[in-house]
This record gives structure tokens, C-alpha cells and sequence, in this order.
């Protein structure tokens, strides 16, 4: 009688797990951390204001005062970003027995709010202002390209230049220095969190229990100018085509995401043997102080 084999049995079931892993990042520590503030119009504007130059100020007994003139209130703005994320389920493909999932459109619409995030977190970062038309795209002006347009920049491309601790402690006193207050996240590649982590003699451990992106222990540096810096590996701050590598410091309150529309599924017009979604939302990027933050790029 001839031997029998699993292999040559066609009545052998599958073996299927009935569980889907995803293995792409999902990381938004802008989109997830910074704090909301709410776009009442595609163009969102906001104020600032400074005080006057310090200087002696002394007068005499009886003189009558001076009246040396006051600032006006500087407008600034961004523009609201339309993120979509459009899908398609045929009807067969959600009739037909699934594992992992019960219902195919179900399981998108999670998806694909989670792709919305991603791209997000990217424009929140990286994105260039552009004013749009009925045929151009609007986009914000994210954190990189707001620290560059302040008043007074601090923007440095460092080409070449290889990331010390004395060198961040100077970007740091920068921010200081311009009136920008004190750095309290920095954002950088793995590379560069590792270099952070090498420097040891101000590195500690900590959890802010109100930040819900400090799930575990996260890195925090400790400078002169700055008492207390939390340390987020950033996937989006650097990416293929970028020279080298960037680092960007903020002190967060003075970043907000601006919700115009919070982010949703809806359907789409049915044409044909299926069902047509999108994932949808539309943010920008409040900067209540261009000068909070620093970003250098092209780093080693």
C-alpha cells in the first residue's frame, strides 16, 4: 500500500490565523500631542505682540510723561490642508468569508483613518505653504517651514556638521536667546536620538502622565536653556531623498493643530458593483511664536 503523505491530502484544511498584523509605523507624535485649537475658515489667522526694547527708565520728581509710541499686533496665518484618503470594496469582496475580519469596508475605514493620521503628522512637519486655486492643492506651512519664516529664523543648514552636545545646547540658547522661551520637544531620526542618548551627563528617565504619547519611559535632556526636553525619534522629519539628516526643537504649547474639519469617514457615490469611501479631515498649523523653535538641518 503506498505511503501516504500531509502534503498530497487535498481534504487537509488551512491553517489561518484570525488575526491581521499591521507592520507599517504609525508614530504622530505632532498630530497626537500638540493641542487643539479650532479653524474657523480656510485661511486661519492669529496675533502676536511684543513688549518694548528694556532700557533705563527713570524720571523726575513732577516731569510729565513720555509717550515714545507702541507696537501694533502682527497678523499671522496658515492655510487649512484637505487630507483625503479615498477607497474602494468590491460588493464580492465584502460578501466573501474573511479572516481577521468580519467586514472588509469596516476594516478600511479603520485603515484608512490611520493612513489620514500619517499623512498628517507628515504635512504638520514638512509642508510648504501654497495658497491653492480651484486647481492647486492648499497646503499649510508645517513646523520646519513656520520656524524658518519667523521674524527672526533659526534655521541653520549645518551641511556637513556632526551633531555634538555643545552644538545642541547653542540651538537651544538660540531659541532662548530670541525671546522663543525654552524648548521642551525635540524631534529627531533614530540616528540622531541615538547621538542624543550617547551624550549620558544630562540624560534622564521620565513619564508625563497628561501626555498620551508617553505610553513608556521616554528620553528627556536636561540644558541651561532649556530645564526639561523631551527626546521623540521623528519617522517623518527625515526621509528618502533628504541629505543627511534634521533636528528640530519647539517649545509645544506655541504649536497647536487648528481642526477646520475633524478627521471622518464617509461614501461616496456608488458607480458601480461597489462600495466608494474616503477618509477625510481638513487641519492646519497655529505657531502663536515663530521664534519657539529651531530647526537644523543636514546634520551627520
Amino acid at each position: 500500500m503506498p505511503q501516504q503523505y500531509w502534503y498530497d491530502d487535498a481534504a487537509n484544511r488551512e491553517d489561518l490565523l484570525d488575526i491581521i498584523t499591521n507592520t507599517s509605523p504609525r508614530e504622530t507624535q505632532l498630530f497626537s500631542g500638540l493641542q487643539r485649537s479650532k479653524a474657523d475658515s480656510i485661511k486661519h489667522e492669529w496675533l502676536t505682540d511684543t513688549l518694548k526694547t528694556v532700557g533705563v527708565n527713570a524720571f523726575a520728581d513732577g516731569v510729565d510723561a513720555s509717550y515714545p509710541g507702541t507696537t501694533n499686533p502682527t497678523r499671522l496665518m496658515n492655510y487649512t490642508q484637505i487630507i483625503r484618503e479615498g477607497y474602494s470594496i468590491t460588493d464580492s469582496e465584502e460578501t466573501a468569508l474573511k479572516a481577521g475580519f468580519a467586514s472588509r469596508v469596516s476594516y478600511e475605514d479603520m485603515k484608512q483613518l490611520m493612513n489620514w493620521k500619517n499623512d498628517a503628522e507628515f504635512a504638520l512637519m514638512r509642508a510648504s505653504l501654497v495658497c491653492g486655486s480651484g486647481s492647486l492643492a492648499r497646503q499649510m506651512r508645517g513646523v520646519k517651514n513656520y520656524i524658518n519664516s519667523g521674524t527672526v529664523p533659526l534655521y541653520t543648514n549645518a551641511s556637513g556638521v556632526s551633531l555634538t552636545e555643545a552644538l545642541l545646547n547653542d540651538r537651544l540658547q538660540d531659541v532662548w536667546n530670541a525671546g522663543g522661551g525654552e524648548v521642551d520637544a525635540i524631534y529627531v531620526p533614530m540616528y540622531l536620538k541615538r547621538k542624543i542618548s550617547s551624550f549620558g551627563t544630562n540624560l534622564t528617565k521620565n513619564v508625563a502622565a497628561d501626555d498620551k504619547r508617553l505610553v513608556q519611559s521616554i528620553d528627556t535632556y536636561q540644558a541651561d536653556a532649556a530645564k526639561l526636553v523631551k527626546l521623540f525619534p521623528h519617522r517623518y522629519i527625515t526621509v528618502s531623498g533628504d541629505t543627511n539628516y534634521d533636528i528640530v526643537g519647539i517649545q509645544e504649547d506655541k504649536f497647536r493643530v487648528a481642526i477646520y474639519r475633524s478627521p471622518f469617514t464617509r461614501e461616496l457615490a456608488k458607480t458601480g458593483d461597489a462600495t466608494n469611501k474616503e477618509a477625510v479631515g481638513e487641519i492646519t498649523l497655529e505657531v502663536l511664536n515663530p521664534k519657539a523653535g529651531f530647526w537644523a538641518e543636514k546634520m551627520l
